[in-house]
């Protein structure tokens, strides 16, 4: 196998693996927003719905805070991994392809808000949105865990709360 050969199937797998992770990224975020949702809304009826529930419903939004705690740490390594895909992109396109050619370099300047010159090879001329290029989608991710951790701290107190209004 030649070394051009050898390059564009080290790029194409590089590029797999940025699509596959990105996959990965999105149906762990979207099973997990389901399961989070679901437990939410369990752990939340049980205050109002069962007042003999609250034991279980303490627990539950304790198992929902250690789940986002976790949730958190494996968004961060995916991304990692994601990112590092990235790198090895930029890493062929900067030692084998020709400038006009390295789509995830420029595409990394113009995430960065540099504006992209347009010629025959190259058909972005616009900037990047100051708060859709400060706004990454990591942290957004993450943002939506913080909410359900408040949520599950939230249905803590409310059951502790709650615990006082119960006839025995």
């Amino acid at each position: 196998m030649d070394q051009d050969n050898k390059v564009r199937l080290g790029y194409q797998s590089v590029m797999g693996l940025i699509a596959y992770e990105g996959q990965v990224i999105w149906r762990g975020f979207t099973a997990l927003v389901a399961a989070n949702t679901g437990l939410g809304v369990v752990a939340g009826a049980g205050i109002k719905v069962f007042p003999d529930f609250l034991l279980a419903s303490r627990i539950l939004s304790i198992a929902g805070i250690i789940v986002c705690f976790a949730w958190i740490l494996t968004l961060r390594r995916q991304f990692c991994y994601y990112k590092y895909w990235y790198a090895w992109a930029r890493h062929f396109e900067k030692k084998f392809l020709s400038p006009e050619i390295q789509m995830t370099t420029i595409g990394k300047t113009y995430g960065e808000g540099s504006t992209i010159e347009s010629n025959e090879n190259i058909p972005i001329i616009k900037r990047f949105p100051f708060l859709v290029r400060v706004a990454r989608v990591e942290w957004l991710m993450i943002i939506v865990v913080v909410v359900y951790l408040l949520l599950y701290a939230l249905i803590l107190f409310a059951s502790y709360g709650a615990a006082g209004n119960v006839v025995p």
